[in-house]
């Protein structure tokens, strides 16, 4: 079982950790409210907790650092706590404290939470559960015996159950907080039973690609596998996918994707992957690799990205040529994701 550490939650973007957070005090059975955006992109959150008539209000702020918190944003956030009337503030960071920003904290009813302490808090409430393979095809045998209340292990709740058409296909899709089944309803001569066709674990999603009618459900590790979906629903769908994203942020995320026909490109904070989503043809690109990011065109010619990869060394290159939406964004982004790799 793999194990929250402060290095692995420095490495977790920002806005994911603050989503983090968010889903660590609602299971701790705060009641969480988001707020606005703040200037270095932490969200603060106000949570509350109620207790026979009694109600206690703080201020979270986000700090994801590798430098220790000083004196000075301990002393600039204490003061929220007169601004906002709130019974106290708690600092969050996955570095740590230094000595005087310690002191002034407990002058001023401000709670800090160091890296260490907040890893030990979320091995408590949000342990990640490592079982079984990232994405399952149920057998036949296994199929034929599945039903809702077998499939769900100790632990799993159902977050939703909607009817959606995978590719040509009409399934429900049942998410959990631990996996997501795609199940197939077969009618027999005196019974009707649903079949689990599909199982893919939450903690191998990448992420979602989301257009006007339809959405695009990206998973895998090694090998990454589209999954196109439809459903009247689809909005709800994805919002429940997007709440699970703390549960699947620690590993390879998505960044960026865009979409034209049946080809795909996708951005992760590892690799950049054109895709055919019908052949399933992929060109995968480790970040890591990419030596060269420019943009290509001119008189008469549609600009597109030009991707070079180092291959057996810097003397030999292979060029790969991206057509996307917003060009600029795409290089800027792929850009950032290269230097941290």
């Amino acid at each position: 079982m793999e194990r929250w550490s402060p290095g692995q939650l420095q490495e977790t973007d920002p806005y994911e950790f603050e989503k983090l957070l968010a889903q660590l005090f609602r299971k701790m059975e705060y009641i969480v409210e988001e707020t606005k955006f703040s200037h270095d992109r932490g969200i603060d959150l106000l949570i509350r907790i109620e207790h026979f008539g009694l109600s206690h209000t703080w201020i979270v702020q986000a700090k994801r650092y590798t430098d220790p918190v000083g004196v000075k944003a301990v002393r600039e956030y204490s003061s929220l706590r007169y601004r906002d009337h709130v019974d106290g503030v708690i600092i969050v960071t996955t570095s740590h404290f230094t000595r005087e920003a310690q002191e002034e904290a407990a002058e001023h009813n401000v709670k800090l939470i160091d890296g260490n302490l907040l890893a030990e808090m979320l091995n408590h409430y949000l342990p990640e559960v490592s079982e079984g393979p990232q994405i399952t095809q149920i057998s036949e045998k296994e199929s034929r015996s599945s039903s809702t209340s077998t499939v769900l292990r100790r632990g799993e709740d159902t977050l939703a159950a909607e009817p959606v058409n995978l590719g040509k296909e009409r399934f429900t899709i049942m998410i959990t907080n631990k996996n997501i089944f795609f199940k197939k309803e077969n009618n027999g001569v005196l019974s009707r039973k649903e079949n689990v066709e599909l199982r893919i674990q939450v903690r191998d999603i990448i992420g979602i690609h989301v257009e006007k009618q339809h959405m695009f459900l990206i998973a895998g590790q090694k090998q990454l596998t589209v999954y196109p979906l439809s459903s009247k629903r689809k909005d709800r769908i994805a919002e429940i996918l997007d709440n699970l994203r703390p549960e699947y942020v620690r590993g390879e995320h998505l960044i960026m994707s865009s979409r034209r026909n049946s080809s795909m490109t996708i951005l992760t904070s590892k690799r950049l992957v054109q895709l055919d989503i019908e052949s399933g043809v992929m060109n995968n690109i480790v970040l890591s690799k990419i030596v060269g990011i420019e943009i290509e065109g001119g008189f008469l010619k549609k600009d597109r990205l030009a991707i070079s990869e180092s291959s057996n060394g810097m003397n030999a290159m292979k060029k790969h040529f991206l057509e996307v939406e917003d060009i600029p964004r795409w290089k800027e982004e792929t850009e950032q994701m290269v230097r941290v790799s």
